[in-house]
């Protein structure tokens, strides 16, 4: 899908007002093909790197040393594009996840109305990384959904989470291949559906360079930090060393057993994040 110089600004005017876009489209029919086929083997091969939350919800964070079929994801034409028009040059990568919302008949998503970065509503300005999110699978009426209540990035930027009211939600529908871009100050939830087939999706933040990272969870590794791509933004992997991160739910605590797994560690860095909020 082509854009004009007047497509670019209204989509990101629109991004402006409701603190995300719906891109449809994003991936081709073999990219879906080769990514489903990535992340069933990824299951099959690396149990032990999946976080089980509940039986509606597992997620894996550190995919990127293992394998290279996700990397097509973080440098994404389109959406690279309109992430240069919303952060400009300094566009970093800060983290790269994959997610499975099975079948189930759960009512509520275990994490519930959340920001990302950090679940303290004080420090919500503080929260200023991008979310592009890939639909792998079709997601229509009856399935389960990600859903985002407009402008709480900015003009509704006040809302708590306990404050949401029924009916004031979006919720992102599409096909495979339609790809979400999202403010993470703006509240959001995983809705579940009872009749939902199996939802599978891919996570990757953005953020700037010269500000400490927003997460550690994922390791860049040398064929990504020492890719030469003049196509690419020049500081888009520049933050493969940072040590300064951001204190909340992207940093690993350090109080923490570090001989436990990543998994073990992850899970419990959520539900400390949800005693918070």
């Amino acid at each position: 899908m082509k854009q004009t110089p007047t497509d670019r600004q209204a989509l990101l005017q629109e991004f402006d007002e409701r603190g995300f876009l719906i891109i449809p489209g994003a991936l081709s029919t073999p990219q879906l093909a080769t990514l489903n086929r990535a992340l069933d083997r990824y299951e099959s091969d690396f149990p032990q790197d999946w976080v089980r939350f509940d039986e509606a919800l597992i997620q894996t964070i550190n995919v990127l040393p293992r394998v290279t079929d996700f990397d097509c994801t973080i440098e994404n034409p389109m959406v690279l594009d309109l992430l240069r028009g919303l952060i400009g040059d300094d566009l970093t990568f800060e983290e790269l996840s994959l997610m499975i919302r099975n079948p189930s008949q759960k009512s509520e998503d275990i994490k519930g109305w959340h920001r990302d970065t950090t679940r303290d509503y004080n420090r919500r300005m503080e929260i200023k990384a991008i979310s592009a999110v890939y639909y792998l699978t079709d997601v229509g009426e009856s399935d389960h959904c990600f859903s985002i209540i407009p402008g709480t990035h900015n003009r509704l930027v006040d809302m708590k989470p306990e404050e949401v009211a029924a009916g004031t939600e979006f919720d992102i529908k599409g096909p495979a291949g339609t790809a979400l871009l999202f403010h993470t100050r703006c509240l959001h939830t995983g809705r579940l559906k009872a009749n939902s087939r199996q939802r599978r999706t891919v996570h990757v933040y953005f953020s700037r360079a010269g500000e400490p990272r927003v997460s550690e969870w994922s390791d860049i590794p040398a064929r990504l930090h020492e890719k030469k791509d003049p196509s690419l933004p020049p500081k888009l992997y520049s933050k493969w060393n940072v040590k300064d991160v951001f204190e909340g739910t992207g940093k690993k605590p350090r109080d923490l057993d570090p001989n436990m797994s990543t998994a073990d560690m992850l899970k419990e860095v959520q539900l400390r994040a949800k005693r918070r909020m």
